[in-house]
């Protein structure tokens, strides 16, 4: 791969660090429907696609609990929905409806004792697995010696 230095008009040789290339005043977001008369473009604005929360979720599971972290800065626990549906589905919303996910909880999960906290934009929503008894025994070893 090679990278090409950006020339853009009225500038020297000189600017070509990648730093210039990419956070440049003159630099414009690129605009998929800039060949789209007003009326149009402007109605697809206002279907909120352009529009998002900057999120992130994790999932992990360990021995003990499936865990999930929702990175939803700027909303507080005031803002948030975490709703448990039918067959096991997990959603998390927002009010503005600028984010919702939803997820399928895994079998082995107790939905019984499903907890959510969020502390500074961050959610963390944990499930516990069900305990399962232990059949671990142990086998004595006869020998000859």
């Amino acid at each position: 791969m090679s990278i090409v230095p950006i020339k853009q008009d009225g500038e020297g040789e000189g600017s070509n660090s990648l730093v210039d290339a990419f956070l440049g005043s003159r630099m414009e977001l690129w605009d998929p429907f800039h060949f789209m008369p007003a009326p149009f473009s402007n109605m697809l604005s206002g279907l909120g696609l352009g529009s998002s929360v900057n999120t992130r979720l994790d999932w992990r599971e360990n021995s003990k609990a499936h865990v999930w972290k929702v990175v939803l800065p700027g909303f507080t626990d005031e803002d948030v929905l975490v709703e448990l549906q039918e067959e096991r589905v997990l959603q998390v919303s927002v009010e503005s409806g600028n984010f919702m996910s939803r997820f399928k909880v895994p079998d082995d999960a107790n939905l019984e004792q499903l907890k959510a906290n969020m502390h500074n934009g961050v959610l963390l929503i944990t499930v516990p697995k069900y305990q399962q008894a232990s059949n671990i025994r142990v086998v004595e070893i006869e020998g000859s010696d």
